[in-house]
């Protein structure tokens, strides 16, 4: 027999419950929090408005948009560029075969990606940029590849359609539809089937419009994805993005309007240094004279030093501004402390200020928020850039536009090997560049580290370096020149002779 026995020897039976934890009780501050779950109606107007005040936060607040824009410019920059990266051996393809393979994909991707956009206003960068910034603005973007054909000037038939994310909405005629949420139809396992993208003829998003101003459109049509709808999920049956600015959106309202009003306080205490008081009640109902005597005239606009006067008997105030104290500076940088946070950013990057930091504090503080431009660099390139990567190379395939030899597998038997690729991004930047470099060759002399992966973390290619130093090399001894690596090695001959000569010890020592 095994168990809990009783004094008795018999087995104690029954379950023994926990005891009240303080997070569930209603005493004291807990008393009124009770959360409640919203309703699919709920949820959908809740979003809405959150989506709308994070795009007038953005647009209205210094602090809310450098926010944003410091993590759009550090993860997507000029743009994430692919580098082809097919496995030879699986494909059965030689070096040479598989290298020129690589670089047709390559020249075919950059002819795309300056047409990338349907509207004929963006390069395939930009629209990175435009999405990013969509995501954390209002937790989604939404972007469709269309076919355009018969085109002139393009290349390719496929393009970007950029749709603003409010579009994408539930019909008022079908919210008793329990398999369609805020404009997603959900399969059975809560995947995406298509999308209702509201299209009304006079362009105004009400909550009135039925099916018949919509486009439906399927989420998928064979192996090509018809609209492209990502966000972040950070819930589990989340159909919807949400503002990264959520979380913190109320604290940023009103850290902006404290900042606000201290300025205009202050702006208005400098544009009245002196004040006329006058102590005769008949004057005072008479009202306020200005400067040239005449009464009832009273300021509605404000002049830098203006004077306010009374009646007889009159008596001047300085009025000095006490506002903002001396705990303001403070104040506001603990605040801004936790709005950077609440998003995953150091307070020196949210505010650009490092008049506070020293050397490990900065890199501490980089390295913490690189932490975070990879994580979305990541998704980006997982959710959104490699499936464009695809399309254009099926196109490309189907236009004879990439090298391969005619014993190779068709480009359907082996999709994925063949568009098989590596992503670059923008350079991570230095805070002590000798330092970082002297750490990546050591690095490499360790064998930890390779040059493509120096290269990459500068957003370079390791390939197309190597051939730039090739040639350099060959370019130099051609006219009779030293390269800078000869140049470098020969001060270092110089000089450590010399050095050796200085630290030896003498013949009698």
């Amino acid at each position: 027999m095994s168990g809990l026995l009783d004094a008795r020897g018999n087995p104690i039976s029954g379950h023994v419950y926990p005891v009240r934890r303080r997070a569930a009780g209603n005493r004291d501050t807990m008393s009124n929090w009770f959360p409640q779950r919203v309703s699919a109606f709920m949820e959908e107007r809740d979003r809405k408005l959150i989506g709308m005040r994070a795009e007038e936060l953005v647009s209205s607040d210094a602090h809310a948009a450098g926010l944003v824009d410091t993590i759009v410019v550090n993860t997507v920059g000029v743009g994430l560029n692919p580098q082809s990266r097919v496995d030879a051996k699986r494909l059965g393809l030689t070096p040479e075969q598989a290298e020129a393979f690589q670089a047709s994909c390559e020249r075919a991707w950059k002819i795309w990606c300056r047409e990338a956009d349907a509207g004929q206003r963006m390069n395939f960068a930009n629209i990175q940029y435009l999405n990013i910034r969509s995501m954390l603005v209002h937790g989604e973007f939404v972007s469709l590849p269309l076919m355009l054909k018969n085109r002139p000037g393009r290349t390719f038939s496929l393009a970007l359609q950029d749709v603003h994310p409010a579009r994408l909405t539930t019909p008022s005629n079908k919210t008793t539809d329990k398999s369609l949420r805020s404009g997603v139809v959900l399969g059975d396992c809560r995947e995406p089937v298509g999308y209702y993208i509201a299209n009304p003829l006079d362009g105004l998003l009400t909550t009135s419009l039925d099916s018949s101003q919509f486009r439906y459109y399927p989420a998928w049509r064979g192996h090509r994805p018809q609209v492209l709808h990502r966000f972040y999920q950070r819930e589990p049956e989340q159909v919807r993005g949400e503002s990264i600015l959520a979380p913190a959106m109320k604290s940023f309202r009103d850290l902006s309007d404290y900042l606000d009003y201290e300025l205009v306080a202050n702006v208005i205490t400098s544009m009245f240094p002196v004040f006329i008081e006058t102590s005769d009640p008949v004057g005072m109902a008479a009202g306020l004279a200005d400067e040239t005597g005449e009464i009832g005239q009273r300021y509605h606009t404000y002049e830098a030093g203006q004077v306010l006067y009374g009646e007889p008997n009159q008596k001047p105030h300085l009025l000095a501004s006490n506002r903002p104290g001396g705990s303001f500076p403070v104040f506001v940088e603990r605040i801004l402390r936790g709005l950077g946070a609440s998003v995953g950013m150091p307070y020196e990057l949210f505010t650009k200020d490092f008049s506070k930091t020293n050397y490990s504090s900065a890199r501490a503080a980089l390295l913490e928020a690189w932490r975070v431009f990879r994580l979305y660099r990541y998704w980006l390139r997982d959710q959104f850039c490699h499936l464009i990567w695809e399309l254009v190379l099926e196109e490309a395939w189907l236009m004879d536009m990439l090298e391969l030899p005619a014993s190779a597998p068709d480009f359907y038997d082996a999709r994925h090997d063949y568009c098989s690729a590596e992503w670059i991004g923008p350079p991570r930047g230095h805070v002590d560049p000798v330092k970082e470099m002297t750490a990546d060759i050591a690095g490499m002399e360790a064998g930890v580290l390779t040059l493509a992966d120096v290269i990459a973390e500068r957003g370079g290619n390791w390939e197309a370096n190597v051939h730039q130093r090739v040639r350099e090399k060959a370019r130099l001894e051609e006219a009779g020149l030293t390269s800078a690596n000869d140049q470098a090695a020969a001060r270092l001959t110089n000089v450590m002779p010399d050095q050796q000569e200085e630290e030896a010890p003498s013949e009698g020592a």
